[in-house]
């Protein structure tokens, strides 16, 4: 989520303290998001992805996918 805010906010050429306006918080809170040190509440995230016009989604990490298992399927043989 850090890396995603930042990177938006670089794209757009805004600093810190452009961002923080848009959030109506100190620019040092952005660092901290960006640094991944604070939390982003959910009201900031849903504010970020209004401004930056990306779905929430976006900032979120991708779920887990399930791995491929071979091993519970006995009729399955290696090849050789």
């Amino acid at each position: 989520m850090a890396r995603r805010i930042k990177g938006k906010r670089i794209a757009l050429g805004l600093a810190e303290i452009d961002l923080a306006a848009v959030l109506g918080v100190e620019d040092g809170l952005i660092g901290a998001y960006e640094k991944g040190t604070e939390p982003v509440p959910q009201e900031h995230l849903t504010r970020l992805s209004e401004y930056f016009g990306v779905p929430v989604a976006y900032f979120l990490p991708a779920p887990p996918y399930p791995q491929a298992c071979d091993s519970g399927n006995p009729q399955r043989q290696p090849r050789g």
